[in-house]
């Protein structure tokens, strides 16, 4: 018989979870597979909950699980990005114990493109992962329990390249460590997830104050069709921590 592993996402912000993994979220949902996404910033009552809710809905991964910081110092709570470390892992380490998921995903060690707040998820993530099997540390957040996969979401080079003048005009990316991207040859999966392009489009479309506000998520709705179904028909990431059967490179999203 085989199993459908579950999958547990942390992202920074509401949109990310439809821009990154909305392909293995809804493709493990239809294959009857339980999905969750924590979401590090916002609070319950907030539009952006709101919209994150209705994209997680047509992903098929529940209700948003929140770690309740803001990204924003003028919202009055606690900014994600100088959060306390150990708190927002214990945090984290609670979701994972509860949820009891197969695979944890989360940014690569830039944030993918070096958003600080992606970067602190990714931290925060890599530590509640390693935790999470300790009955030892953070005994209040429940019963040990270890993942068996640690996938990280980046972006290959080329693909930066390629979408460089669609989205920021005709200049070329300038060459350095703060531009996006790793090496082709070092992205470990590419999972083709262009069968669940509608349902994470509409995913992402859920999130109409950011797509408003400008910046990538306008940019990214302003594109063609065809772009941006090109853009977003791929999923790429680091498969870097590994408790099971299946060796690293393959695709641990996929029944077994």
């Amino acid at each position: 018989m085989t199993a459908i592993p579950s999958v547990m996402c942390v992202h920074a912000h509401p949109d990310d979870e439809a821009l990154f993994t909305g392909g293995i979220l809804a493709r493990t949902a239809e294959a009857g597979g339980r999905t969750s996404v924590v979401t590090c910033t916002w609070r319950e009552g907030e539009v952006r909950v709101e919209e994150l809710r209705r994209s997680l809905s047509v992903l098929g991964a529940g209700e948003p699980r929140l770690l309740g910081y803001t990204d924003n110092a003028f919202d009055g709570g606690v900014l994600f990005g100088t959060s306390p470390f150990d708190e927002a892992v214990g945090k984290v380490v609670a979701h994972i114990r509860e949820f009891r998921p197969d695979v944890v995903v989360t940014y690569d060690a830039f944030g993918t493109y070096g958003h600080p707040d992606h970067i602190h998820a990714h931290r925060v993530t890599l530590a509640a992962f390693e935790a999470s099997p300790f009955a030892q540390l953070f005994p209040e957040a429940g019963d040990p329990w270890q993942p068996s996969h640690l996938c990280q979401a980046t972006i290959p080079r080329s693909a930066i390249e390629a979408t460089w003048d669609i989205l920021f005009g005709n200049s070329a990316p300038p060459p350095g460590p703060g531009i996006p991207g790793i090496p082709d040859e070092e992205v470990d999966l590419a999972i083709d997830v262009g069968q669940w392009y509608d349902k994470k489009w509409s995913a992402f479309a859920q999130h109409e104050s950011e797509i408003a506000r400008g910046g990538g998520a306008t940019r990214i709705a302003k594109m063609s069709e065809e772009d941006r179904r090109d853009t977003l028909r791929t999923e790429w990431f680091l498969h870097r921590a590994h408790r099971g059967s299946r060796r690293l490179g393959e695709d641990p999203f996929l029944p077994r």
